[in-house]
C-alpha cells in the first residue's frame, strides 16, 4: 500500500521536542524547509521500497492512489528503470537473446540500422504512444524500405517491447495497437518451375553435383540440407531419407547445425532418386568433412558428405551460388549469359536453389498429397504456413467437379459401368449405402 508522509514534520515526536514555529502542533524534522515536503512511499512487486517527493500533498495523494491501483491490477511500472533509453534497453535485450547466433546478428543489424537511429535516444516510458510508432513506420517508408522489410523490422521491435512489458517497464506494447498500420505487403504467389526447367537446370549443373539437384527436387531439401547431407541419412531399405543437419554460414564461417527450426524429419525417396544416389556414390564416394557445430567456436563434428567440391571440401553457399548455380541457370536459359569481362551473372532472386522445393511441392499437391504430409516433408513448423504458401497450386474443386461430371455423362452415353464404381463389399455404387466413397458420391 502506498502512503504519503510529511518530510518536514515528525510523525511520532518525542516528549520535549520543540514545536515548529511555522506549523503549530507539529515538530520539525532535520529536513524541515529542505526540498519537497510530501513523500510517497510504497514497496514495489519485488519488495523494494520506493520513494518519490512532491511539493503539494494533493499531488502525492493522487500518485499514491495511482500506484495502489497499478499494483492491484499488475500494471505497475518501475519509474526508475523506465527512464533508461531505448538504446540501452535494446543492447540488454540483444545480450540476453537465446536465439541462434545468426538470428541475433540479424536482430542486431535491424536494431542498429532501423530502430536506434529514430528512437534510441528516447526513454522507454515515452514509448507508450501508438502515434510515435506510426511516425516511426512512416520514416521507414520514407527511407525506401519495402513493406516486407518494414514488417520484419516491426516484428523485432515488437518482440523487444513485449520483453519490456514483461519486465515491468511499459504498461503495454504500442506496436500492437490497432491504430498502428503497417504498409500492406503485395502477396506474391509462388510460381513453381516447370519440370522441363527443373531437368534442364539439373542437367546443366556440374556432374559431381547433378545428384544434389535431384535430391533437392526429389525430397524438397533446402540448399544447406543438401550441402550437409551425410551418407548415414540414407535408408534404402525403407525408401526414405532423414534430414538431421545442414551447413550454414555464421559470421562468414561454415558450421554444421540442425535443420531450420530444428525440424529434423524424414521424407520419402523415390526409386529413381535412390538409383541416382547410388550411382553418384559410386562415382563420388562420400567425403569426411569436419566443421564446428552451430557456432564458429563450437565443438567440431565430422560427417561423411555426399556432395563436396573438387578439393573435397564442403560447398560454400556464396561461392556455389555465384559460380556454380548461376552458371547452370545461364546454360539452361533461365538467366542471361554472363557478360564478357564481367565476374558476375545477373541477379536471380526468384530462381535460387529454393525453386527445387517449390517444384517439389507443386508435384506432390498435383498428385493429391495432403498439406499436412507436405508440411512434414518440407520441415515447416506450421501446416498453415504451407497451406498459405501453396494453396493456389492445389487442384481446385471446380476442376474436380468437371472431371466427375464428365465421367458421369460419359457413362450415361456408353451405358458402361466402370469397375471402380463397385465397392469392396460387392455393392453397386448406385445402391444406397452409408459407406459410399467420395468419388462415387460425386457422380451418383
Amino acid at each position: 500500500m502506498a502512503d504519503v508522509y510529511d518530510r518536514w514534520h515528525k510523525s511520532f515526536p518525542k516528549e520535549g521536542d520543540d514545536e515548529c514555529p511555522e506549523h503549530k502542533g507539529k515538530v520539525p524534522t532535520a529536513d524541515h524547509g529542505k526540498g519537497k515536503r510530501w513523500q510517497l512511499r510504497y514497496r514495489d512487486p519485488l519488495g523494494n521500497q520506493r520513494k518519490e517527493n512532491y511539493d503539494r500533498k494533493v499531488d502525492a495523494e493522487a500518485a499514491a492512489a495511482a500506484v495502489d491501483n497499478d499494483l492491484r491490477q499488475g500494471k505497475y511500472i518501475d519509474p526508475t528503470a523506465a527512464k533508461k533509453t531505448l538504446k540501452t534497453y535494446a543492447r540488454e535485450w540483444l545480450d540476453d537473446a537465446t536465439a541462434g547466433i545468426g538470428t541475433v546478428d540479424a536482430y542486431t543489424g535491424i536494431v542498429r540500422n532501423h530502430i536506434e537511429p529514430h528512437l534510441g535516444h528516447l526513454e522507454l516510458r515515452s514509448l507508450n504512444r501508438p502515434s510515435l510508432i506510426q511516425g516511426w513506420v512512416k520514416k521507414l517508408q520514407g527511407a525506401g524500405l519495402e513493406a516486407s522489410t518494414i514488417g520484419l523490422v516491426n516484428s523485432v521491435f515488437s518482440a523487444m517491447l513485449d520483453a519490456a512489458v514483461e519486465d515491468g517497464l511499459l504498461p503495454k506494447n504500442p506496436c500492437k495497437s490497432s491504430s498502428v498500420k503497417l504498409p500492406s505487403k503485395p502477396r506474391r504467389k509462388v510460381v513453381p518451375w516447370s519440370l522441363a526447367r527443373v531437368h534442364a537446370v539439373t542437367d546443366a549443373l556440374p556432374h559431381r553435383f547433378q545428384c544434389g539437384g535431384k535430391l533437392a527436387f526429389g525430397c524438397g531439401l533446402r540448399q544447406g540440407e543438401v550441402f550437409g547431407f551425410d551418407e548415414d541419412e540414407l535408408d534404402f531399405d525403407r525408401g526414405v531419407v532423414h534430414i538431421n543437419q545442414q551447413i550454414k554460414l555464421v559470421r562468414s564461417t561454415m558450421v554444421f547445425a540442425p535443420p531450420k527450426g530444428n525440424r529434423i524429419r524424414t521424407a520419402p525417396m523415390a526409386d529413381q532418386l535412390a538409383a541416382a544416389i547410388k550411382a553418384h556414390m559410386k562415382d563420388y564416394p562420400p567425403v569426411s568433412v569436419t566443421l564446428p557445430w552451430i557456432k564458429p567456436d563450437g565443438e567440431p563434428r565430422t560427417y561423411r558428405l555426399l556432395f563436396t567440391d573438387e578439393q573435397g571440401r564442403a560447398y560454400h553457399r556464396s561461392v556455389f551460388n555465384q559460380y556454380v548455380w548461376k552458371s547452370a541457370l545461364a546454360d539452361a536459359g533461365v538467366i542471361p549469359p554472363r557478360e564478357k569481362g564481367s565476374p558476375r551473372y545477373a541477379a536471380a532472386p526468384d530462381d535460387g536453389m529454393h525453386a527445387y522445393r517449390h517444384a517439389y511441392a507443386s508435384v506432390l499437391l498435383d498428385a493429391g498429397e495432403s498439406i499436412k504430409a507436405l508440411s512434414e516433408y518440407l520441415g515447416h513448423s506450421d501446416a498453415g504456413f504451407t497451406l498459405r504458401t501453396y494453396t493456389h497450386l492445389m487442384p481446385n474443386s471446380e476442376s474436380r467437379t468437371r472431371r466427375a461430371m464428365d465421367a458421369a455423362f460419359a457413362q450415361a452415353l456408353t451405358g458402361d459401368t466402370p469397375a471402380a464404381t463397385v465397392h469392396s463389399e460387392g455393392t453397386p455404387a448406385a445402391a444406397e449405402s452409408s459407406a459410399m466413397c467420395p468419388a462415387c458420391a460425386l457422380v451418383a
